[in-house]
């Protein structure tokens, strides 16, 4: 993530060195009931102040800051919709409103903020560094007229446009389940037949696709879908749109949405799309390699000065399989110990 965040600074140009920005007006006052003392936001910050929250400031300064780590699409917004810079300085006062009312709380000596400042700090310090070498990168980042050519004939495989069809269709739809559109199957097949008696009757199959096509996306356009791949079709659509005669209106095509009648109007064969055609995609493309191979060059270059190693943690050791204990052996029981047999005294004879 945050790899991919410095990457895009470099392609924005975020990274490039900015004029101190000019002095304005001063910012109308946003009324508040608890007014704290007027004290810039940082020491030393004399750009004008935006807005005050709980008695700290947000000036120019800390504007163009929080700016410089937008995307490109953000940054645009800002710049061109009107209002746009006042609304994220509203937005700007609303954290700090947020923020001012944490440190109210303590939050900002919590373990987990702690843990988190600490990682925004590792971030705003690489953000700092490119901002530092902001100049240097830029002239390495500069794709050449030369460099987009260059990337065209190394890659032309890339700008090679596929088979494409012009056709017009009209989709009588099968219903799928509780409230999916169209009718039964039947019902579809009867539609179908009227649509044909009609193509047959003389009327244009633009109108027919207006008046009756379940599609959306096509039927407006009087059914037609323009210079369109046929690969991203369902099967059975694309292959009557690759095979079925020009000009003719064919057998209707039953596919997972329902019944289409097609009309093929142009096929174009695959061709090798010309510099100037593809110019656009490849100075992209060309600039987007150009991207990772400064990373990367920026990257190998720190390694080699600072220890850097990338670790794989242990995996966790399998707990061993439980063994069955074998049976025990029966316990030998001691024989039990019987008293004596008590004889039966002597009658006979008397005490000698």
């Amino acid at each position: 993530m945050l790899r991919a965040s410095l990457i895009s600074l470099l392609a924005l140009g975020v990274v490039a060195q900015e004029p101190a920005p000019k002095a304005a007006k001063p910012a109308s006052k946003v009324s508040s009931k608890a007014k704290g003392p007027k004290t810039p936001a940082v020491p030393g910050d004399t750009t004008p102040v935006l807005a005050r929250v709980g008695g700290e400031a947000i000036t120019e300064a800390d504007f163009q800051a929080a700016f410089r780590l937008l995307g490109q699409q953000e940054q645009m917004q800002v710049l061109m919709v009107q209002g746009g810079k006042e609304e994220f300085v509203k937005r700007m006062a609303e954290s700090k409103l947020l923020a001012v009312k944490a440190k109210r709380l303590q939050l900002d000596k919590t373990p987990s903020y702690l843990q988190a400042l600490a990682r925004t700090k590792d971030d705003l310090l690489a953000r700092e560094f490119l901002a530092k070498e902001g100049e240097n990168l830029q002239k390495k980042l500069a794709v050449t007229e030369a460099d987009v050519k260059g990337y065209y004939e190394g890659h032309k495989a890339r700008f090679q446009q596929p088979d494409l069809v012009s056709v017009r269709h009209i989709l009588v739809s099968v219903k799928q389940g509780e409230g999916t559109p169209g009718g039964t199957d039947e019902e579809a097949k009867v539609k179908v037949a009227k649509i044909q008696e009609e193509l047959k009757a003389g009327a244009k199959f633009e109108d027919l696709a207006k008046n009756y096509s379940d599609d959306p996306g096509s039927k407006d356009n009087g059914g037609l879908y323009a210079d369109a791949d046929p690969s991203g079709w369902v099967p059975e659509f694309g292959a009557a749109a690759r095979t079925q005669a020009l000009g003719e209106v064919g057998a209707p095509v039953k596919t997972q949405y329902g019944y289409h009648l097609v009309k093929v109007e142009e096929r174009k064969p695959s061709r090798q799309l010309t510099f100037e055609e593809a110019k656009t995609s490849v100075e992209r493309l060309a600039q987007q390699e150009r991207q990772v191979a400064i990373w990367n060059e920026l990257m190998d270059s720190l390694r080699k000065e600072i220890p850097f190693e990338l670790l794989k943690p242990a995996a966790p050791k399998a707990a061993p399989m439980p063994v069955a204990a074998p049976p025990k052996a029966p316990e030998a029981k001691a024989p039990e110990a019987k008293a004596p047999e008590a004889k039966p005294a002597d009658t006979k004879g008397g005490a000698q």
